[in-house]
């Protein structure tokens, strides 16, 4: 077994490889009708369901004093779906405070400390925080906005579907970061969206650093931006590199 968990990292190496350098390509093209999440969201799929197809002959043929891989592996799993499970309980219990409400003729959640997101799975919405009436309105639009691409975009499914395949995985370290980048190529993907609708990028990225620290972070939600500046920059960017027309293109 200790052979196949190695071949396993290795072959999640290779395919974060070969996903990194295809959206390289894709950036860089501009005008290619892609989203790069699926990129990602394909590589994290084949890592976990390839080397899960021969696991019932690694462990047919694993010796009994291995057994302890076994247990530490549901262990770490088990361990993962409690956490996430905890997450999203939470979650249910904060919804129970959220007041409907209507932001520019879009329903949307009000939230004590939670948002600007779109939480939830089987019923996706769009939460805003209370605070949102003090900033002008045409920074209320933007958020509106960013949110309402997450929405179209299902967002919080898919980030759903990432983690319940890294739960059969957890100690699969290279599958980490496939997720982080899923996470960068979901926010690029929202960001050329928002250019595709025509909103100017000085205002669009105005947004993103000044209310970007606000997101939850929780099972379920997609935060308006990664909690690095770095990556935000980078964003910008990417961003710089776009017209309206090719950012409309990579949808």
């Amino acid at each position: 077994m200790p052979a196949w968990l190695v071949c396993s990292m290795a072959l999640a190496l290779l395919l974060s490889a070969a996903a990194w350098g295809a959206e390289r390509a894709l950036q860089r093209r501009g005008h290619a009708r892609n989203r790069t999440r699926w990129l990602w969201l394909a590589a994290i799929a084949a890592s976990v369901i390839a080397p899960l197809a021969w696991l019932p002959g690694v462990l047919a043929a694993m010796p009994a004093e291995q057994a302890q891989l076994k247990l530490g592996w549901f262990m770490l799993s088990s361990g993962m779906l409690l956490l996430l499970l905890l997450r999203s309980a939470w979650l249910l219990s904060h919804q129970r405070r959220w007041q409907k409400a209507s932001l520019l003729g879009a329903p949307v959640f009000l939230s004590g400390g939670i948002g600007p997101c779109v939480a939830g799975l089987l019923r996706p919405r769009i939460v805003m925080p209370v605070w949102l009436s003090l900033i002008p309105p045409r920074q209320q639009a933007l958020l509106l906005a960013h949110a309402q691409c997450r929405l179209a975009a299902r967002d919080p499914l898919l980030l759903a579907v990432a983690y319940a395949l890294i739960i059969l995985m957890p100690w699969n370290l290279p599958l980490w970061w496939q997720l982080h980048r899923l996470r960068f190529a979901i926010e690029v993907d929202c960001d050329a969206r928002m250019l595709a609708r025509g909103h100017a990028p000085r205002d669009y990225t105005f947004v993103l650093r000044r209310h970007g620290q606000y997101y939850s972070g929780l099972t379920g939600a997609s935060p308006i931006v990664l909690g690095d500046p770095l990556a935000l920059r980078r964003r910008r960017r990417i961003m710089a590199r776009f017209t309206r027309e090719q950012a409309a293109n990579l949808l």
